[in-house]
Formats: structure tokens, C-alpha cells, sequence
């Protein structure tokens, strides 16, 4: 017997609810309105000032592409000169400036980094709605759901929200956001299934599809487990039912997922490459392991006990649907973080952070067992009212609420807004003292301190185009040229002769070198013609070499360079060398096109680089030439 079709109110038979879950809504603009500042928070959201923290300036620079992209041509990949001698921006490099790139585009011609602070916000205040639906899709009461918006206001100020956060992972929050969602939804559409029910799923599908496709992958198995389940209680309707959802989450998407699939070869290394399986006893883990993925703020460890005696509850009265799917998902959570920290294969895709996950998913149980015993107390009601209140209080307490902020363990520092001063001169510096004529190679720093990804922006803020900086992390095989202690393209200074340090200079039409290490900046000065001309700090002292060299970004004929940037290159004054060619300092990427049709696209290998350089062949003297990738 299943008695999760008894019938339960929602908010639709008591409204007087939904002025409570606004309340919470309320008290989560307040707690999110700390991001920006604690002062003036609602000019650090509203102002240009980009946000600069962890890989958040990366996913703004890769959004504003794509949306600039998709208000051309309908599509978000393109062809980025401004980094690596140019690299496709595709959904696979990289997936986390999607739900960014959204927002932009509805946004229309709002600043840039404005709409992403925006998108942030609108991603944080969307929290307590998704785990009131959840809740009320699991069977429980309004007053339940007010409860469990409260717990998920509390939880996505968690240390390990906080962290994905910080991190700039905004599409595994809005994933994981859906994912819960849609975990509520099976169990509602197993007790009653309708259009309603059938809708929400879908929603949550084709959002949840979008921010994180890896993410909503590891849902199979929890959709595999309830469909063999709970299908044979099912006529025919409910499982074209199921089916439709599927189709419905991922025809919205298919356009940019054909394009996800058809460019994941890029990624280097690739998780195609499956690494050993972890031992078992590595993979279990300790105690202090699974004690960790909870946290050690006491909000997370009451949800986590509360949710234990909730699914006793839930099983005692025979609602098997929601206790099945929760410990299901719950479950997979589990053992996706833990191969996530064990499992080299999944730790490419930072797996680890399905950690929340687990506990989250508990929510819905916790909220039914507290609403369980306060529905029947006298004063029950106003004590849901009374919680209500409490993101009021935390979000715009002011002081008041300081001691109840830290004895909870909530995380509400201030995201880091805006270039600091050294970062701004080093922005004018490199405007003043580098030019358009060649590239900037930066060293990339192994340190990971506040700010670290911010040279991410600097094309933006500097228009001038650049080896490294973008991200020294990034999966992609078009991150191989790179410079770092000690390394140029991976070999070690030692192995470099002098010819091969002007070759690829010249290659890659290098003008200027910006070093962080005495090493590097000394391997640069001893190359003859170079000199210091500037002097910096970020995170400790820059030197910024120029190299005495002929500057080109035409390597083999001649030609007058017009535009390079990501609508398109135009040559002007085509001349081919003696064989036909013209070979240009760009990255070849299938999918060039040259106009007009007589000159052809080809590719210029090299040895010492994976990714061969773009060569035309001309039939002779070119006027104009026009080449656009089509990403075919």
C-alpha cells in the first residue's frame, strides 16, 4: 500500500501561505544583498564593477561572448582570438558561463558583469522557492513547504554551498537547485499524476538540462531505479508521460547540446580516458570522510537528523515513494562525492561537489517530520510563522542578527567586487605600454589567492590579445601553450635552444612577456633585445619584458591586418609566398571559411604544438579576405 495519493493542501487552498514563503523570499534578498557589499550592497550589485573571485571572471568573459554570439547568429560558440592564439568558446569550455550567458541575453544590452551580478542574485532568491515546490511535490502541507524554504534559505548559506559559489560554479546550483526539484516531482507524479505535475518536471528538466548536462546525467540512475519501481502500477498514459519529460528537457536543449557533444573531444585530458577504478577500501573512506560531505555548521546536521527521522516517518505511515526516492538520490549523492574525491575520471569534472546534494535532498523529509508534530500542537501555526520570520531577521537584522549568523555557521562574506588598485595599473599599464601589433605572454601563477582568475577580463579591459591568463586549469588541449615556473609550452627552460625561443616567438607572434617569478623574468632578459619596461604587483611583483622583435600576426606572405576579433578576421592586400600560402599566427579550428570561395582554408602543422596554425591558399594577389568560423 502507498498512501501517498492522500490528498494534502497546498498553497492553493490556503493563499495565506504565500505570504509567508515571501517573507522568506524577503529575508533571502536581504542575506543575498551581502554578496555586495557590507555597505552599500545595493550599488555593488546595480554597478559596473565586475565580480573577480574565483572563476567568476572567466564565466563573465565567456557570457558576454556567447551572448554577443547568439544576438548574431542564434548560437553561443565562437571563435576567440583574444586568448591562446585563438580557441573555439564552445559549451564544453567552458559549461559554467551558461546560465550568465542566459541572462545576458534577456538582459539585451545591459552591462555585461551588471546582468551577471544580477544573475546571481536571481539565482540566489530562486533557492527557498525551489525547495518549498520540492516539499509540496513530496506531499507535504503548505506550512511543511514554508519550513523546508526556510531549511534551504539556511542551507545555501552552508560552508559547502558557499564554496561552489565562491567558486563561480553557477551551473551546478541551478542544476542542483533543479535536481531536487525534479526528485520531488517523481514522487508526486507517481501519486498523482497529471498535466500540472507533468509541467513543473519539464521545467525543471529543460532548466536543469541547460545549467549542467553531467549533472542531470547523474540522475539516470535515480530515474532507472523509480521506473522500475513504481511502472507496473502504471497504465500506459503515465509512461508516455515519463517519456515526454525526457523529450521535453532535451529538445529545448538541443541546440547547444549537439554542439557539447560534437566538441567534448577537446577536452584534454579527456574523461574518455578512464582512469583506474579506486581501491575499495580508499573509496569507503573513514567515519570523518562522510561526517565531512555534512559540514560542521549545525544547520546542515539538523536537517541531516531531522530528514533520518523523517524517512522512518514517512515509511511507518507507507508513503514508499518518497522514502525510495529520496534514499535513492540521497545514496547516489553519496557515492558520486566520494568517487569524486577518489576517482581521477570524476575529478576532472569537480564531482566532489555533489556533497549539498545529499543533504538537500533530506529537506523535504525533515520539513514533513517537523510539520508532523507542530500540525498537531496548539501553537503550531505560529511557530511555522515564527520560522518564516527568521531569514527576515538573519537578512536584515543588522548587528542583531550577527551572533545568530555566526552560531548558525552561515557564510555571508562579501563576494570580492571590482580590480583592486595594483590590478588597475596594471590594466593601464599594459594600455600604455603594449600595442596591438603582437600578444602578451603571461605567466601563469600556481597560486590560488582571492582574484586569482581575473585576468580573464583583461582583453576586455585592455583590447589586446594574449598567450595564458585565461585559465591555467582549462580542460582543453588549446591550453597547451602556456608559461610557468621554470616550463614554456610544458618543456623546461633547460631544453629550450635559443633558435626555438625565437621560433616560437615569432610563431606566436610574442611582443611582450608579463613574469611573476625572478626565474622566468630572468630567462626572458638574458634573450637578446629585451629589455624591462614596467614593473607591477598582484599577489606579488610582475615584470613586464619586451622582446626587440619584428611584430606579425602574418607568419608566411604578406598581408594588412584589419580586424581580428570574434565576429571575424579581414586581411587586406593579400600576398601569398612563393608556394601559394599565407600563414597567419591563429589557431586552425575546423569550421573556417574564406571569402571569396577561391581562397581555401588549410592547416599549418607544427611539431611542437598540438593545434596547427591557419593557412590559406591563394590563387594570387587578394584584396580583401574575409574568414568567419561557422561551427560547422
Amino acid at each position: 500500500m502507498d498512501k501517498s495519493t492522500t490528498p494534502i493542501l497546498g498553497f492553493y487552498h490556503q493563499p495565506q501561505w504565500f505570504f509567508a514563503l515571501a517573507i522568506i523570499v524577503l529575508g533571502q534578498a536581504g542575506l543575498t544583498l551581502e554578496l555586495f557589499g557590507p555597505e552599500h550592497a545595493l550599488t555593488g550589485l546595480t554597478d559596473s564593477r565586475p565580480i573577480i573571485g574565483g572563476r567568476h571572471p572567466l564565466h563573465l568573459y565567456h557570457a558576454s561572448l556567447g551572448a554577443e554570439t547568439f544576438r548574431d547568429r542564434w548560437g553561443t560558440a565562437c571563435y576567440d582570438p583574444a586568448f591562446q592564439a585563438g580557441y573555439p568558446k564552445t559549451p564544453v569550455f567552458d559549461g559554467g558561463c551558461r546560465p550568465a550567458e542566459a541572462v545576458m541575453v534577456l538582459a539585451g544590452k545591459t552591462t555585461p558583469s551588471r546582468a551577471y551580478k544580477f544573475g546571481v542574485f536571481a539565482l540566489c532568491l530562486i533557492a527557498p522557492l525551489v525547495f518549498a515546490a520540492a516539499t509540496r511535490a513530496v506531499g507535504v502541507a503548505a506550512p511543511g513547504a514554508v519550513l523546508a524554504a526556510t531549511a534551504g534559505c539556511l542551507i545555501w548559506w552552508s560552508p559547502h554551498v558557499r564554496q561552489i559559489l565562491d567558486a563561480g560554479n553557477l551551473d551546478l546550483l541551478l542544476a542542483g537547485l533543479m535536481g531536487v526539484l525534479f526528485v520531488g516531482g517523481l514522487v508526486r507524479y507517481h501519486a498523482e499524476p497529471g498535466l500540472t505535475g507533468w509541467l513543473k518536471m519539464s521545467a525543471a528538466a529543460i532548466l536543469g538540462w541547460y545549467a549542467q548536462p553531467i549533472v542531470w546525467l547523474g540522475l539516470l540512475p535515480i530515474l532507472i531505479v523509480y521506473y522500475f519501481a513504481l511502472a507496473p502500477r502504471h497504465g500506459l498514459a503515465w509512461h508516455l508521460g515519463l517519456i515526454g519529460i525526457t523529450a521535453a528537457g532535451l529538445a529545448p536543449n538541443m541546440w547547444w547540446l549537439w554542439d557539447w557533444g560534437r566538441f567534448w573531444w577537446l577536452r584534454q585530458p579527456s574523461i574518455d580516458e578512464i582512469a583506474p577504478f579506486p581501491e575499495w577500501h580508499r573509496f569507503l573512506g573513514s567515519t570523518t570522510e562522510y561526517t565531512a560531505m555534512i559540514g560542521v555548521e549545525p544547520v546542515s546536521w539538523a536537517i541531516f537528523v531531522a530528514g533520518l527521522f523523517g524517512l522512518m516517518a514517512l515509511a511507518r505511515a507507507r508513503y514508499w515513494a518518497a522514502v525510495g526516492v529520496t534514499i535513492t538520490a540521497a545514496g547516489l549523492a553519496v557515492i558520486v562525492t566520494r568517487l569524486g574525491e577518489t576517482w581521477p575520471t570524476l575529478m576532472i569534472v569537480r564531482a566532489d561537489r555533489v556533497a549539498p546534494f545529499a543533504v538537500a535532498i533530506l529537506v523535504p523529509a525533515a520539513s514533513a517530520l517537523v510539520w508532523g508534530w507542530w500540525s498537531v500542537a496548539r501553537h503550531g501555526r505560529m511557530a511555522v510563522i515564527g520560522v518564516s520570520l527568521f531569514p527576515v531577521l538573519l537578512g536584515w537584522g543588522g548587528f542583531v542578527a550577527e551572533p545568530l549568523r555566526a552560531g548558525l555557521g552561515l557564510n555571508l562574506e562579501p563576494l570580492p567586487l571590482g580590480f583592486t588598485i595594483p590590478q588597475q595599473d596594471i590594466i593601464r599599464g599594459l594600455q600604455r605600454r603594449t600595442n596591438t601589433d603582437a600578444r602578451i605572454l603571461i605567466e601563469e601563477s600556481d597560486k590560488r589567492h582571492p582574484g586569482w582568475n581575473w585576468t580573464a577580463l583583461l582583453p576586455t579591459y585592455t583590447q589586446r590579445a594574449f598567450l595564458g591568463g585565461l585559465d591555467p586549469d582549462a580542460c582543453v588541449e588549446h591550453a597547451f601553450c602556456g608559461l610557468r615556473p621554470g616550463m614554456l609550452n610544458g618543456r623546461p627552460f633547460s631544453d629550450w635552444t635559443d633558435a626555438e625561443r625565437n621560433n616560437f616567438c615569432r610563431r606566436y607572434n610574442v611582443g611582450w612577456v608579463l613574469c611573476r617569478s625572478p626565474e622566468v623574468w630572468d630567462w626572458w632578459l638574458a634573450m637578446p633585445g629585451s629589455h624591462e619596461i614596467a614593473r607591477f604587483e598582484d599577489d606579488g611583483p610582475l615584470v613586464l619584458v619586451e622582446l626587440d622583435r619584428p611584430r606579425s600576426y602574418i607568419l608566411s606572405g604578406s598581408a594588412t591586418v584589419e580586424r581580428i576579433d570574434r565576429d571575424g578576421i579581414v586581411l587586406i592586400d593579400a600576398v601569398p609566398d612563393a608556394e601559394g600560402h599565407l600563414v597567419l599566427s591563429l589557431h586552425h579550428q575546423p569550421g573556417f571559411r574564406a571569402a571569396p570561395g577561391v581562397v581555401q582554408v588549410d592547416a599549418d602543422p607544427d611539431p611542437f604544438d598540438p593545434i596547427p596554425m591557419l593557412k590559406l591558399r591563394l590563387p594570387g594577389r587578394t584584396s580583401r579576405i574575409a574568414l568567419t568560423w561557422e561551427n560547422p
